[in-house]
């Protein structure tokens, strides 16, 4: 996929017309991605190009409103007054604000169209406990299978939390243990028994089953959506 610099509206010429023909570029790989159902990197990147380009589109906007300004008329009745700038705009600034004006609805679109693949895949994620519930839920195992489900992936979680300045949040980090078919014998709960025995500690250790309806690539979507409803299951259903 291409990638876009994180200053790509001031970086190089500073052209209207160029400038969007890189957006343009950036944004067809975007699609194509999601097209294929591919949810990550590309969301997250055009996300973050997203609010990027909002905050310059909001420092702009204070940086002209500092200007300083004249009085041209005044209503009184109304008690109204009309202003002009007396410091007006530069070539470099006005093509700055047709680049924004024109990239923050493109964007917005591919971005939503983003949202709405990434819910499709949330919305057909099913998760559940797997043998006896553990009270202990900061380490452990999920399963995760997918159409046509005749096999799965077992993985080790941690669960952490991440301090940020605008709050704290929970952070999965998981290891990607094994891969195994089911079958009668070998179903969720006897590779449970099996991780037990393995592990001194894993009796104590949640397991949790995370099955999908749809099939969408595994690394690009499956696995990270999981992660991150596996982590809204925890911390809400299980208080974490």
């Amino acid at each position: 996929m291409k990638t876009l610099s994180k200053d790509w509206i001031t970086e190089g010429l500073i052209d209207a017309e160029y400038k969007t023909y890189l957006l343009l570029a950036y944004l067809s790989d975007v699609k194509n991605e999601f097209q294929e159902r591919k949810i990550y990197p590309g969301f997250t990147d055009l996300y973050q190009h997203y609010q990027n380009i909002l905050s310059v589109k909001s420092g702009r906007e204070i940086l002209r409103n500092s200007f300083p300004k004249a009085i041209t008329s005044a209503d009184w009745e109304s008690m109204k007054l009309e202003y002009e700038q007396k410091v007006k705009d530069n070539d470099f600034f006005a093509v700055m604000d047709e680049i924004i004006d024109y990239s923050i609805p493109v964007m917005k679109q591919h971005l939503d169209e983003g949202t709405e693949l990434y819910k499709h895949v949330e919305q057909n994620l099913h998760i559940s406990e797997v043998g006896l519930t553990s009270p202990f839920i900061e380490n452990g195992y999920f399963f995760l299978c997918a159409p046509p489900k005749r096999e799965a992936s077992v993985y080790e979680y941690s669960l952490t939390r991440v301090h940020l300045p605008d709050g704290n949040y929970r952070a999965l980090h998981v290891s990607h243990l094994s891969n195994f078919n089911l079958s009668f014998t070998q179903t969720f709960e006897s590779i449970k028994t099996d991780l037990i025995r393995s592990a001194k500690t894993a009796s104590r250790y949640a397991t949790y089953l995370i099955e999908s309806e749809v099939y969408v690539p595994w690394e690009e979507s499956l696995l990270p959506v999981a992660k991150r409803r596996l982590v809204e299951y925890l911390s809400k259903e299980k208080r974490a």
